[in-house]
């Protein structure tokens, strides 16, 4: 009983981190969004945003740049899958993101995180982001790494 407790707790704090992660971002806080990573994470946000970025400051650094185009921001969080395995665990979260402009042009985008995490002295951290994008309204120009589809026969 005591085991599936445990695991109980552990996803949930796991949500926790991943909707921590969102506030932080929606309310610029970079300290708070670089808390989520561990020391040696590695991202993938795609070449349009960035591609692989290592180490937890140069995460931090690449997503105040990204961000600090934006007036506003908004992330809400769907679906979750967790696996657990011991003290590290993987997940697939998926997010419709909505980006305000000091124009006040709007951009949309609909995206999967597809992370590994660790749970690092009690705490679950994320250890390798990659993102996948599965809509995209606005951010012309910017290149995506596509969820993938398997073509209907």
């Amino acid at each position: 009983m005591q085991d599936a407790i445990n695991e109980l707790l552990d996803r949930q704090r796991i949500c926790d981190l991943l909707a921590r992660y969102c506030e932080r971002l929606d309310e610029y806080d970079i300290d708070g969004v670089a808390a989520c990573f561990s020391e040696d994470a590695v991202t993938d946000y795609g070449a349009g945003r960035g591609g692989e970025i290592a180490g937890r400051q140069a995460i931090a650094q690449r997503i105040a740049t990204g961000q600090a185009a934006f007036t506003r921001t908004h992330h809400q969080m769907g679906q979750m899958r967790i696996r657990l395995d011991g003290d590290s665990a993987e997940s697939n979260s998926y997010q419709m993101t909505w980006h305000e402009l000091p124009s006040g042009k709007q951009d949309l985008v609909c995206l999967r995180y597809v992370d590994r995490l660790e749970k690092i002295d009690g705490e679950w951290l994320i250890a390798r982001r990659r993102v996948e994008v599965a809509l995209v309204d606005g951010f012309e120009g910017t290149e995506w790494r596509w969820v993938e589809r398997r073509t209907p026969d």
